[in-house]
């Protein structure tokens, strides 16, 4: 089997881990912060440790595409640091160094 797919197989079984993890903690933050600011605007009280009303707009579609536009970059930076990586491991493995 090829060295760097072996080094890769780990890296690609956490991407495919986390990105749905940035993805959705990056909507519901989003929403959140969505929220609590409809609820300040529409001067309605709440405990900082509540849960932010749900207001009567609809939510705005950028929310999804902050989202999405989070996965994608979490996901840019995560093939530069796996290629970073298992160049790294290959070039030790093999003893030669550029």
């Amino acid at each position: 089997m090829n060295r760097w797919k072996i080094n890769a197989e780990p890296w690609f079984q956490a991407w495919l881990i986390l990105t749905p993890i940035v993805g959705f903690g990056s909507y519901f933050l989003a929403r959140s912060l969505w929220r609590r600011m409809q609820a300040m605007l529409q001067r309605k009280t709440q405990s900082l440790w509540e849960a932010p009303p749900i207001p009567e707009l609809t939510e705005p579609t950028s929310i999804a595409g902050y989202a999405i536009a989070a996965s994608i970059l979490f996901s840019f930076f995560w093939l530069i640091v796996a290629r970073l990586y298992i160049r790294a491991q290959t070039t030790q493995a093999t003893g030669s160094e550029q």
